[in-house]
C-alpha cells in the first residue's frame, strides 16, 4: 500500500502545485472572479480521472470474461503505466524550474480569450496528472496484491490528501521544503515501483500465454523472504519484490530499474542539447528508451523460447501443469483436460480470504488438497490422477462445498517410479496407519461407552486421547468423502447442509452444558463411522505422492486450526491435536526417508532440524502425560509455536517435488 500512497502523494503534489500556481496568479492579478472557472476545470478533470479509473477496473473485471484476456489487459496497462511513470518523473525534473512561468503565460492567454478558456486551461493542466494517477494506481494495485481490497485505494487517497495539505501550506507559506530534493527522492522510489509494475506486467504476459517461462524460476528465497512476514508483504506491496520470480520477470526488473535510475540520478547537463536533439521532447527520448528496453526483454524472451521445450498452453497440457487463480468469488483453471499421471496445480490466491484447493473424485473422494493459502500467496499441489472425471474446488474462507469445476483426465500413465525405496516407504507407512487405526478404534469405543454411561469426567479425559490417533492419520481419513466431516466436522458443517455430529458435537455438550444424556445416538453413529473409516484406511493403497502431500497437509491443519484454537474451541485441547499432527507428519517423512536420503540428503538434514525445533517449542507446554490448554498459552508462546511450524512447512513443501523426480 505504500506504493499507492507514494503515487497519490507524488502525483497529487504535482497537481496541487499546478493549481496553486494558477490560483496565486489570479489572486495577485486581482482576478478572483476567474477562480470559479479554475475550480470547474479542476473538478471536471478529477471527475474524468475517476471515471477513467473506474473504466479500467470495469473493463478488467466485467467486460473481459476469460482469465487470459484479463491477464493480457493487466499486462498492457502495466507497460503503459511504466511509460507514463518514466515520462512523468523525467518531465518534472526538467520542467520544475520553468513550470510556473509557463503556466502563468498560458493563463494570461486564457484570460484574454474568456472564462471557458480559463476552465479549459485548468482542466488540461490537471487532467494529465489525473489520468496518469488512475492508470499507474491500477497497475500498482494489481502488482501489489491482485487489486484486492480497499487498502490500495485508501492509501492512494491518503497520499492525495497529504499532497493537498502540503500544497495548501506551501501556498500559505507556512511550509517550506526543498521541492528539488522531494521530486528526486520520490522519483527514485517511483522508478523502483515502476520496475515492480513492469515485472508484474511480464508475469501477466506469461500468465496469458504471450511470453513463456512462467515456471522457470530465477531463484527461490522463501527461506529468507517468507511470504507470510510483514517485511515480505511490504517489499511486495512497494516494489513487487517476491521470493520466487521467474527468469523473465527478473530480467525485466533489472533491465528497467538499473539504467533508468542511473539516468535519473545523473546530474543534468547545463549545456543545451546538441543540434541533433534540439526540439526532441523528454517524452520522445523516454519512449525510445522504453521501446529499446522492451525490445531487449523480448529478444531475450525469444532466445529463452527457442531453447525451451514448452510453450504456453500446450506446455501446460503436455506437462500436466495447471495454473489456478483463486479469488473470493471464482476458481479459474487455465487447463481443464489432462493426461493421466502426475499433475501439478499452482494455486494463486488473489482474493481477500484464506483459501483451500481440492481435487475430488466421484463421491467427493479427496485425491489431493492444499490448505491455508493466504491472500496474495501461491501454493503447489502435486497429485497422481488416473483417467476419469474429477472436480476441482476452491474454498474461500475455508468452508462450504467451494467453487467447483469439472476436470477430465484421459489416457494411461505410470505413477511415480516405484523404485525400491519408494515401495518400502508406502509399505512402511501402511503399517503405521494400521497401528494408529487400531488404537483409534479402541479409544473411540472407550469414549463412546463413557458418553453413553453419562460419565462426563471419563469422557472428557478420553476425548483428546481418542482424537490423537485420528489426527495422526487425518490425511488418509480425509480421502473418503463425507466421513471426515461426519466424524471431525466443526459446527460450521451445517452451512454445507450436513448435521453437526461426531467428536466436536459431543465435545460441545461435554464442555458447555455437561449434559450428554441425549448424546447416545450421536456416539453410536460416531463409532459406526470410525469403524467404516478404519476399514477403508487399512485397505487403501497409498502412493508416495500421497505420503508427501499428507505430511504437508498435517502441518496445514496445525496452522489453520490448532494454533488459532478453532479446532477444539470448547475443550481447548488443541495442543493434543497439534502434537498428533506433527507426529503424523514426521511418520510420513520417516517412511520416505530412505528415498529422500538418496535424492536430497540436504533436505533430510533440514527436515530433521526443523522437526526437532518444533518438538522443542511444543515440549515447553507439557502437562503430565498430556498438554496445557490452548487458553493457558500467551500470545508470545503461540507465536513461537506458529513460527516453528512455518519454518518446518518450508522444507516439507519441497518433499513432493523430490518424490516426483
Amino acid at each position: 500500500m505504500f506504493a499507492t500512497y507514494l503515487i497519490g502523494l507524488r502525483e497529487g503534489l504535482e497537481a496541487t502545485l499546478v493549481v496553486s500556481i494558477l490560483v496565486a496568479f489570479l489572486v495577485k492579478s486581482q482576478r478572483r472572479d476567474r477562480l470559479p472557472q479554475v475550480w470547474v476545470g479542476v473538478g471536471s478533470a478529477v471527475v474524468l480521472s475517476v471515471f477513467f479509473g473506474w473504466l479500467i477496473e470495469y473493463t478488467s473485471t466485467s467486460l473481459l470474461a476469460r482469465s487470459e484476456d484479463r491477464e493480457l489487459f493487466e499486462a498492457i496497462t502495466s507497460v503503459a503505466a511504466v511509460v507514463f511513470v518514466t515520462w512523468m518523473i523525467f518531465w518534472m525534473r526538467k520542467a520544475a524550474r520553468t513550470i510556473a512561468g509557463e503556466l502563468r503565460g498560458k493563463l494570461t492567454e486564457a484570460l484574454a480569450v474568456g472564462s471557458l478558456a480559463v476552465a479549459g486551461m485548468s482542466f488540461l493542466a490537471v487532467i494529465r496528472e489525473g489520468l496518469e494517477t488512475a492508470l499507474i494506481f491500477y497497475s500498482a494495485a494489481q502488482s501489489a496484491a491482485g487489486g484486492a481490497g480497499r487498502g490500495p485505494l485508501l492509501a492512494l487517497l491518503g497520499g492525495i490528501a497529504t499532497a493537498v495539505v502540503i500544497g495548501f501550506l506551501l501556498y500559505r507559506s507556512a511550509l517550506k521544503i526543498n521541492l528539488s530534493k522531494f521530486f528526486t527522492w520520490t522519483g527514485a522510489l517511483l522508478i523502483l515501483v515502476a520496475a515492480g509494475i513492469l515485472k508484474y506486467g511480464v508475469h501477466d504476459f506469461q500468465e496469458a500465454g504471450v511470453l513463456p517461462g512462467l515456471n522457470n524460476l530465477a531463484f527461490d528465497i522463501t527461506s529468507v523472504l517468507d511470504p507470510s512476514t510483514w517485511y515480505a508483504a511490504l517489499l511486495g506491496g512497494m516494489f513487487n519484490i517476491t521470493a520466487t520470480p521467474s527468469v523473465l520477470e527478473m530480467v525485466a526488473w533489472v533491465a528497467y530499474a538499473v539504467p533508468v535510475l542511473v539516468l535519473f540520478l545523473r546530474k543534468p547537463a547545463s549545456a543545451p542539447d546538441p543540434p541533433s536533439l534540439q526540439g526532441e521532447t523528454v517524452l520522445m527520448r523516454t519512449t525510445r528508451f522504453v521501446v529499446l528496453a522492451a525490445s531487449g526483454v523480448l529478444a531475450i524472451t525469444g532466445v529463452t523460447a527457442c531453447g525451451s521445450d514448452t510453450d504456453g498452453k500446450s506446455a501446460a497440457k503436455a506437462g500436466n501443469a495447471v495454473k489456478v487463480k483463486a479469488t473470493d468469488t471464482a476458481c479459474e483453471m487455465d487447463v481443464t483436460e489432462l493426461t493421466a499421471g502426475q499433475a501439478t496445480f499452482s494455486v494463486t490466491n488473489s482474493g481477500s480470504k484464506v483459501n483451500e484447493f481440492y481435487v475430488y473424485a466421484a463421491g467427493d473422494r479427496v485425491m489431493g488438497e492444499v490448505e491455508n493459502i493466504a491472500p496474495g500467496l501461491s501454493r503447489e499441489l502435486r497429485v497422481e490422477l488416473p483417467a476419469g472425471t474429477y472436480e476441482t474446488a476452491c474454498k474461500p474462507g475455508m468452508s462450504g462445498r467451494g467453487i467447483r469445476a469439472a476436470l477430465k483426465v484421459s489416457g494411461t500413465a505410470a505413477t511415480v517410479a516405484p523404485d525400491a525405496a519408494l515401495s518400502q516407504a508406502t509399505a512402511s507407512y501402511q503399517r503405521y496407519v494400521q497401528s494408529q487405526t487400531g488404537a483409534l478404534l479402541t479409544k473411540t469405543e472407550e469414549f463412546v461407552a463413557a458418553v453413553k454411561a453419562g460419565d462426563v469426567a471419563k469422557a472428557k479425559a478420553l476425548f483428546p486421547v481418542a482424537r490423537t490417533y485420528w489426527e495422526r492419520i487425518e490425511p488418509v481419513a480425509e480421502i473418503f468423502g463425507d466421513l471426515d466431516p461426519k466424524i471431525d466436522g466443526r459446527e460450521e458443517v451445517v452451512e454445507e447442509g450436513m448435521p453437526f455430529t461426531g467428536f466436536h458435537r459431543i465435545e460441545k455438550d461435554l464442555w458447555t452444558t455437561g449434559d450428554i444424556s441425549k448424546d447416545g445416538p450421536i456416539a453410536d453413529q460416531l463409532l459406526t463411522d470410525v469403524k467404516e473409516i478404519v476399514a477403508k484406511a487399512n485397505a487403501e493403497k497409498l502412493t508416495p505422492l500421497q505420503l508427501a502431500n499428507g505430511a504437508k497437509e498435517l502441518l496445514d491443519e496445525v496452522a489453520s486450526g490448532k494454533i488459532t484454537g478453532e479446532e477444539d474451541r470448547y475443550s481447548h485441547t488443541d495442543l493434543w491435536d497439534f502434537s498428533a499432527n506433527v507426529e503424523g507428519s514426521k511418520a510420513a517423512i520417516a517412511a520416505l526417508r530412505p528415498a529422500l536420503e538418496q535424492r536430497s540428503p540436504e533436505l533430510v538434514k533440514q527436515l530433521d532440524t526443523e522437526f526437532a525445533n518444533v518438538e522443542t517449542a511444543l515440549g515447553k507446554h507439557r502437562a503430565g502425560d498430556g498438554w496445557k490448554l490452548h487458553t493457558a498459552l500467551s500470545k508470545t508462546e503461540l507465536k513461537e509455536l506458529s513460527d516453528s511450524i512455518n519454518a518446518l512447512a518450508e522444507p516439507i513443501s519441497k518433499v513432493a517435488a523430490v518424490v516426483a523426480r
